[in-house]
């Protein structure tokens, strides 16, 4: 009867931890994005806003940021933290100047123009509206940029709060019928362009 006992006990504790061993962290994503941040006029502007990027978890770099460059390539483990994190660390950072740090990013759907795209993106773009505002500079050309709205973080929750990238490109760039299967892209600057074919 002991053994019997045992044996039910051991099985019943296989079946709780069953479910707990099936649900696995997700993989790392490490990403590195280029965020525009409006009101950076000096070395105190840059070292406030690394000190707040400090604080997200998953930071690891930031690398491109003067006052005259306007933009920063922040590095992160979007699998952990959200751009919207990463955002909001730079919005919060302690102004230098009395003027909050402004982050956004740059987007690209180069067909957007094109027969029923407009109507499609902007359908996946409001999808997200209580966490960003995306305002066409160029409908024509599909080039967008994306302001970030205030986020309150719960400081019980270890995944990504917020918007994130995939947001917008899975259901943008993924093939159909997942996706609308058009090019898309995140303005990434710094990066050497490739050489012309031939030189």
């Amino acid at each position: 009867m002991k053994s019997s006992l045992v044996v039910l006990f051991s099985l019943a504790a296989v079946a709780i931890s069953a479910p707990v061993a099936e649900k696995k962290m997700p993989e790392p994503h490490p990403t590195t994005v280029t965020f525009y941040i409006a009101n950076v006029e000096c070395g105190e502007c840059i070292g406030s806003i690394t000190d707040s990027l400090k604080k997200v978890r998953s930071f690891t770099g930031l690398t491109g940021l003067t006052p005259d460059s306007g933009y920063a390539n922040v590095s992160f483990d979007s699998h952990a933290n959200s751009y919207h994190e990463i955002a909001n660390a730079i919005a919060t950072a302690a102004p230098a100047h009395g003027k909050a740090y402004v982050p956004t990013i740059k987007l690209k759907v180069p067909a957007y123009a094109t027969g029923d795209n407009a109507a499609n993106v902007d359908k996946v773009f409001a999808k997200q509206a209580a966490n960003v505002k995306v305002d066409a500079t160029d409908r024509a050309k599909g080039e967008f940029v994306v302001r970030f709205l205030p986020l309150t973080l719960d400081p019980a929750k270890n995944t990504p709060q917020g918007f994130n990238g995939g947001a917008f490109g899975h259901p943008i760039h993924d093939a159909p019928p997942k996706g609308l299967g058009l090019d898309f892209a995140i303005v990434r600057e710094g990066v050497a362009k490739p050489a012309a074919k031939g030189k």
